[in-house]
């Protein structure tokens, strides 16, 4: 928790079997040769994909979700995300969150939605992985953020198939170019909160030396905040607190 709350996102490459992985990765190479799916109606591949039906029930994915947004969590909606093969354009960085461009303020921060990331089969940099920037799910985005272009600290979701990866619905992020002779499947799926999301997983020595040493070490974690670093950090004990259902501090976001 400590870490999404610095970074924005939690990456797990352990929680799907690898008879499931293979398993959606058929359904998906399928999914583009069926004239009746639309991959712009949401849910229309995850409502015919029972074997990614049954990666979002698997317990730990639960278990993940319920900690993040609580026990009541709603699903939103989801979209099969595919880079054709030698595809050599890219996205533009973006966030999902919908707060239509207003300022955000500390109680945006507190609630917040879920986006899964769900790589059903191994994604090398040159597939095109999604490109995240981490931290930048506390920066305020008040203009187009497609001009930008790379930034320092930004990261690559590449990796072995069968990894999820948990966003913060304010998190940059923006598909990459696809280099290779083989089509990338991404599965994302939006959840929402029922609930406050504070005090849903176990938050025993939150405030220990430990625990003051890590967020103390790492107000520089993201060098592209700049001066910003210590209000960021500021806001970020501040959320952590929350969290963990302590008493909040005198924190302005």
């Amino acid at each position: 928790m400590a870490q999404f709350v610095m970074d924005g996102f939690i990456e797990f490459d352990d929680l799907v079997p690898e008879d499931l992985n293979a398993a959606v990765h058929e359904e998906q190479l399928r999914a583009p040769r069926d004239a009746t799916w639309d991959p712009k109606i949401p849910d229309a591949f995850l409502d015919t994909s029972p074997a990614s039906q049954a990666v979002l029930e698997l317990p730990r994915v639960k278990a993940i979700l319920a900690t993040l947004l609580g026990p009541s969590y709603i699903h939103d909606c989801s979209f099969l995300h595919i880079t054709p093969a030698n595809q050599r354009s890219s996205q533009t960085w973006h966030v999902d969150h919908d707060r239509d461009g207003r300022r955000m303020t500390r109680e945006d921060f507190y609630r917040f939605n879920i986006l899964i990331a769900y790589f059903s089969h191994d994604v090398p940099r040159e597939m095109g992985p999604t490109l995240i920037l981490p931290g930048s799910h506390l920066r305020q985005v008040g203009h187009d953020i497609s001009r930008y272009r790379n930034i320092a600290g930004q990261q690559h979701l590449a990796g072995p198939g069968g990894r999820i990866a948990f966003l913060h619905d304010a998190l940059w992020h923006c598909a990459q170019p696809n280099f290779t002779d083989q089509p990338r499947f991404m599965l994302k799926v939006r959840y929402h909160s029922a609930e406050p999301q504070r005090g849903h997983f176990d938050a025993t020595g939150w405030d220990s030396l430990e625990m003051w040493r890590l967020f103390r070490d790492n107000v520089n974690r993201h060098a592209w905040q700049g001066s910003a670093c210590d209000r960021v950090a500021a806001l970020r004990d501040d959320w952590w607190r929350y969290l963990c259902g302590a008493e909040l501090a005198s924190v302005a976001a």
